[in-house]
């Protein structure tokens, strides 16, 4: 005897309901990845070099006097103030403010969790240009750190060889420390004029130089798998965004490419964090 097939199965409707739920979720944000990419696409240029998207942003910097432009005028190989940053759609704008971990165990960043404004650095330790950055601009901005308005959160992206990778991971080994900020200082001061020599030794150096309390500790920690892993964390969400060179940074829901001028960050910060108390 044949047996008639039974009824296909149907979900019920509330788990039909849950997966339908689930799908849109997931296609949006996979769209709104996407649109992050494509419109980052539009202005970047290289892995190393500092050149913005070449459109102006929503809301310029404040005019400068002469004497002020001539301070303040971009080094070669890095774009113009006025073409360095350009706030992105309100959906991308949104997936932006998601990036930001507001963790206060987060041993790679400086700054209240709850300040008004989260500026994401995306650097490598041998580009020169996040060298300019650290040395020069970062000092500048620290009042803002000081006052409660502004935190920054520092994701390794790795664009060069395995000195970048392990430079990354020492700078690590020195937050478990509480010395982050001045061995970041004293390695990206080797790259001003250039991609340094980061070897092994050179990385212990720095921490002697710096005043690592336990060398020992330190040395061990260059080894560390979990501290390797998320140096590649930290560079795979910088590429799963569609960045392509350093230093980028997402000042809330403003990119900005490229060794800035103080001024300028401080326009962006100034322009964010009032877009932040009007969002609250």
């Amino acid at each position: 005897m044949t047996e008639q097939p039974g009824p296909a199965f149907s979900p019920p409707a509330d788990d039909s309901r849950a997966s339908s739920i689930a799908w849109a979720v997931a296609v949006t944000v996979v769209a709104l990845v996407i649109g992050l990419i494509a419109w980052l696409a539009l202005g970047t240029e290289g892995s190393d070099g500092a050149r913005g998207p070449s459109t102006p942003p929503s809301a310029a910097a404040p005019a400068q006097t002469g004497e002020q432009q001539a301070q303040e005028s971009a080094p070669e190989g890095t774009a113009s103030d006025d073409a360095a940053a350009q706030t992105p759609p309100e959906e991308v704008q949104q997936l932006m403010l998601d990036l930001q971990r507001r963790d206060p165990d987060d041993p790679m960043a400086v700054g209240e969790v709850d300040a008004p404004v989260v500026m994401i650095e995306y650097a490598d330790y041998r580009c020169p240009y996040c060298a300019q950055f650290a040395v020069e601009t970062r000092p500048e901005l620290q009042p803002l750190v000081d006052a409660g308005v502004l935190r920054i959160e520092f994701r390794d992206f790795v664009i060069f060889d395995e000195q970048s990778h392990q430079a990354a991971v020492a700078a690590r080994a020195a937050a478990a420390q509480d010395l982050l900020e001045p061995y970041q200082t004293a390695v990206f001061a080797r790259s001003s004029e250039g991609h340094a020599e980061l070897e092994r030794q050179d990385l212990l150096d720095i921490a002697e130089e710096v005043g690592v309390p336990d060398l020992a500790a330190f040395e061990q920690a260059l080894d560390d798998p979990a501290l390797a892993a998320a140096v590649d964390a930290d560079t795979a969400e910088a590429r799963s965004i569609g960045l392509s060179s350093t230093p980028t940074f997402l000042v809330n829901t403003t990119v900005v490419q490229g060794a800035q001028s103080a001024l300028y960050f401080e326009s962006v910060i100034a322009q964010e964090e009032q877009r932040a108390f009007s969002r609250d």
